[in-house]
């Protein structure tokens, strides 16, 4: 060790090159998931939108035989 600058540079440039690849190593992920999800996309709008409808003709389902009950009810009153 008859250059402590050189060791110290060295291992300077060894974390900076680790810091440096793992970063790169979750960019290169964070782009594949982005690919990924942004593929299945159109897919996951019309599940979506399926769902929404869903849940829409349930709610109105249900709000028809509320005022159908309402209306019996009212109807049955002298």
């Amino acid at each position: 060790m008859d250059h402590p600058a050189s060791t110290a540079a060295l291992l300077l440039g060894v974390s900076l090159g680790l810091f440096a690849g793992i970063a790169l190593a979750v960019a290169r992920r964070a782009w594949t998931d982005y690919t990924k999800t942004k593929a299945l996309l159109p897919g996951m709008r019309g599940v979506a939108w399926t769902l929404t409808r869903v849940a829409t003709t349930r709610t109105g389902i249900v709000l028809l035989i509320c005022l159908v009950a309402v209306g019996w009810a009212a109807a049955d009153r002298p």
